[in-house]
């Protein structure tokens, strides 16, 4: 959960750096050894903000929502700042072989080159980048669903729960793209007038004799289902396979009371 949080942050991040930087002006050069020194495809390398640093981890998690970060400099001044597979068209000069003025939908933005990787920086922001090549999403959208391919599923279809109040269903095991590793689960509502809640209680679930913190919430109204990923902490349960012997509690609540309407202890081998 921290993990698919973080990357609102990241965004929210990224977004301020892109549209509050601000850089000096200046005269360019018609130095050849400069303007090589920037021109190609660099992507997004590294992120602080405010202190706080992104770590590999997070930049891929921002590739895998489809929300890459890069910059394509060409030979003829103009480029475009890719700002979640989304481009933003611009212009640029070389000041020296280490410095750049870039204009980016409308904003200036000064860029260095220290140790072969470029940084635009601003008031506790700043963005890293080293050479790679970064696209801006196809109209057609394979390129993000590529990116969000679940890596591993294996079909369970086991019912756990059968009764007046609801049936709940294991359909299949899976890691998803995110590498979270849990259960997609079939969950239906049989009451008449309730809104019900399922949800995994605190501090019941374990694995393989491991107790292991587990996220599950899904609200279904009156006579309808849904289907809905619960999983485990990423930190604790790596793969599919470290999946055995699970034991845990699924509460069923009332939506508007929060009042228990049943529990259900569930075992999968």
């Amino acid at each position: 959960m921290k993990r698919k949080l973080l990357v609102c942050a990241l965004v929210a991040c990224a977004m301020t750096l892109c549209l509050a930087l601000t850089g000096c002006g200046g005269g360019g050069t018609n130095d050849k050894d400069a303007k090589e020194a920037f021109i190609g495809s660099w992507k997004l390398a590294g992120m602080v903000s405010d202190g706080e640093e992104a770590t590999a981890e997070d930049i891929a998690m921002l590739d895998a929502f489809g929300m890459s970060v890069g910059l394509n400099v060409n030979e003829d001044g103009t480029c475009a700042l890719v700002m979640f597979g989304e481009p933003l068209d611009g212009t640029w000069e070389a000041k020296s072989a280490t410095e750049a003025k870039f204009t980016i939908d409308g904003s200036p933005i000064t860029a260095t080159i220290t140790d072969g990787k470029l940084q635009m920086t601003d008031d506790g922001y700043a963005m890293t980048f080293e050479r790679g090549e970064v696209k801006a999403n196809s109209n057609d959208g394979d390129s993000k669903a590529a990116s969000t391919t679940d890596k591993n599923t294996v079909a369970v279809d086991k019912v756990l729960v059968d009764d007046e109040n609801c049936t709940i269903t294991v359909l299949n095991k899976k890691q998803d793209w995110l590498d979270d590793c849990g259960y997609t689960f079939k969950v239906e509502n049989k009451t008449a007038d309730k809104t019900v809640l399922f949800m995994a209680e605190y501090g019941t679930f374990s694995v393989d004799g491991q107790m292991v913190d587990f996220t599950l919430t899904e609200t279904v109204k009156p006579g309808m289902f849904a289907e809905t990923f619960g999983y485990f902490d990423s930190t604790k349960v790596t793969d599919i396979d470290a999946m055995k012997n699970v034991a845990g509690t699924i509460s069923l609540m009332d939506n508007d009371t929060y009042d228990t309407i049943a529990s259900y202890p569930i075992e999968l081998a």
